[in-house]
C-alpha cells in the first residue's frame, strides 16, 4: 500500500515538472512569436520619423528600415544586423507620431498614411566624413532598395557612398540604388565592397554616376575572393573618374563575375577608363559579360577568363526576386556537369525548382503547359542530368528558368551557356 502511494506521489510529481516545462514553452514560443510579429518596420527620416542612424542601432535581425524620401543624414552608420532597408516612402501629412516608430507590416503603415512611391522616387542619405554606410563583416542578409548615396567630401579612403566587407556566405543585395557625387582618397569612389568566403553580391537596376576614385573605380571598385560570386544586372555606370578603372574596377583572387544587361560609357581614366577587370590570385577568375556595353574595357592577369556573350533568353531579376542562372557546363565522359547558382529560392522537390533546357526549345515550351523537352531540377548544383546523347543535334547552348511547384516556368528569370 505504501509503495502505491509512493509511486503516485512520484508520478504527480513527474506530472508537475512536465507541465511546468510545457508552460515554460508556451511562454516562450508566444515570446518569440511576439518578436516576430511586432518588431518588423521601423521608420526613419522626414516628418519627425527617427534618425537613419538610431533606426539601426535599435534594429533586430529581420527588420525592415522604412526610409522616408527627403534626404537626411546617415551619421556613417554601420550595419552590424541583417536588415531590409527600404526607400522610397513618404510619411503621413502630419508626419510621424514618435520617432523610429515600429510597424508590424506594410499594411500597418498605409493605415498609419504612409505612401510607398518606389520604384519611381527613391529615399536619399548623404555623409560627409566617411561612408554614407559601412558593412560589417558579421552581416549574412543585407537588402538595400530604392536609396540614393551620396558622400560630401574627400575624406573616404574607399567607397565613399557605400564600404564593407562582405563575408561568411552572406548574401547582399542593392536593388535600385543610386551613388553619384561621391569621392574616395583611394579606391572606389562610388562603392568599395571585398567579397570573401563563398559570398554573394548582387548589384541590380542601379545607377554609378559622377563618382570619383582617388586611385582606382571611380564609381565602384569590387574585390572578389574564395570563389564569391558578384551579378551586376540592368546598371549604368557613367561620368566616373579615377587613375585606374574610371567607370569600375573588378579585382578577382577566385571567384565569378556576372555583367548582364549593363552599360559602362564615358568614364574617365588613364587605364580601363569604362572598365577594368584584374585577376590577382593563381586561382580560376572568370567574368560573363551578358549583353553589356562595356566602352574601354581593360584586362589583365594570367588566371583571368572573359566570356563575352550575346544569348537569347537575357538574364533578367524579376520582381519576385527569383532567378537562376548557369555558370559553366563541362564534360565528365558523356555527362554534361552543369554549374549554376539560384537567388531568392533554393531548388526543392516538390516546391520552387529549376527547369533546364536545350535551346532548341522555346523558353515558353520549357515548362507546363509546354511540350518541352525539358529536365525537372529541384537540389543543389551541379546537375548532371543530360548527357551528350540527350542533345538535338541543332542544340548549342543548355539554359535554365526557375519553375513553379506546378511546373509552370516564370519566363526571364534564367540564362544560357554554350555547350562545351
Amino acid at each position: 500500500m505504501k509503495t502505491n502511494k509512493r509511486q503516485f506521489l512520484s508520478r504527480l510529481r513527474h506530472m508537475g515538472v512536465t507541465v511546468t516545462l510545457a508552460l515554460l514553452m508556451l511562454a516562450l514560443s508566444l515570446a518569440v512569436l511576439q518578436w516576430t510579429v511586432f518588431a518588423r518596420f521601423k521608420s526613419s527620416g522626414e516628418g519627425g520619423c527617427g534618425n537613419f542612424v538610431d533606426a539601426v542601432t535599435a534594429a533586430e535581425n529581420g527588420d525592415t528600415i522604412v526610409q522616408m524620401v527627403d534626404p537626411r543624414n546617415s551619421d556613417g552608420a554601420t550595419i552590424t544586423k541583417n536588415l531590409v532597408i527600404q526607400g522610397g516612402w513618404l510619411p503621413p501629412g502630419g508626419g510621424c507620431t514618435e520617432a523610429n516608430q515600429t510597424f508590424t507590416d506594410t499594411t500597418d503603415l498605409l493605415a498609419a498614411g504612409f505612401t510607398f512611391n518606389a520604384p519611381l522616387t527613391r529615399s536619399g542619405l548623404f555623409y560627409g566624413s566617411g561612408p554614407v554606410i559601412t558593412i560589417d563583416p558579421s552581416v549574412i542578409s543585407l537588402t538595400v532598395q530604392h536609396m540614393v548615396f551620396e558622400q560630401q567630401g574627400f575624406t573616404t579612403v574607399q567607397g565613399g557612398g557605400i564600404s564593407g566587407v562582405i563575408s561568411n556566405g552572406a548574401k547582399i543585395r542593392l536593388e535600385n540604388i543610386i551613388i553619384n557625387n561621391s569621392n574616395s582618397t583611394d579606391q572606389g569612389g562610388g562603392l568599395y565592397l571585398e567579397v570573401r568566403g563563398g559570398s554573394q553580391l548582387v548589384i541590380s537596376d542601379s545607377l554609378f554616376a559622377l563618382n570619383n576614385g582617388g586611385s582606382s573605380g571611380g564609381g565602384f571598385e569590387i574585390r572578389v575572393y574564395d570563389n564569391s560570386r558578384v551579378l551586376i544586372h540592368n546598371t549604368r555606370v557613367t561620368s566616373n573618374t579615377a587613375i585606374t578603372g574610371g567607370g569600375g574596377r573588378i579585382m578577382i583572387d577566385t571567384g565569378v563575375v556576372t555583367v548582364a544587361n549593363s552599360t559602362f560609357a564615358d568614364n574617365t581614366a588613364g587605364t580601363g577608363s569604362d572598365l577594368a577587370i584584374e585577376s590577382t590570385g593563381s586561382g580560376p577568375a572568370t567574368v560573363y559579360l551578358r549583353n553589356s556595353t562595356t566602352g574601354e574595357l581593360y584586362t589583365s592577369g594570367d588566371g583571368l577568363t572573359v566570356f563575352n556573350q550575346q544569348i537569347f533568353l537575357p538574364l533578367v531579376l524579376k520582381s519576385s526576386g527569383l532567378s537562376a542562372a548557369i555558370s559553366n557546363i563541362s564534360l565528365s565522359g558523356s555527362t554534361y556537369v552543369v554549374n549554376f547558382t539560384t537567388s531568392g529560392f533554393t531548388p526543392q522537390l516538390p516546391g520552387q525548382h529549376v527547369h533546364f533546357f536545350f535551346n532548341t526549345v522555346p523558353a515558353n515550351e520549357a515548362g507546363v503547359s509546354g511540350s518541352g523537352p525539358w529536365k525537372v531540377y529541384g537540389s543543389s548544383s551541379p546537375f548532371t542530368g543530360y548527357t551528350t546523347a540527350d542533345k538535338p543535334s541543332a542544340a548549342t547552348q543548355m539554359c535554365v528558368l526557375v519553375a513553379n511547384p506546378n511546373h509552370s516556368v516564370q519566363q526571364g528569370t534564367g540564362n544560357c551557356y554554350p555547350l562545351p
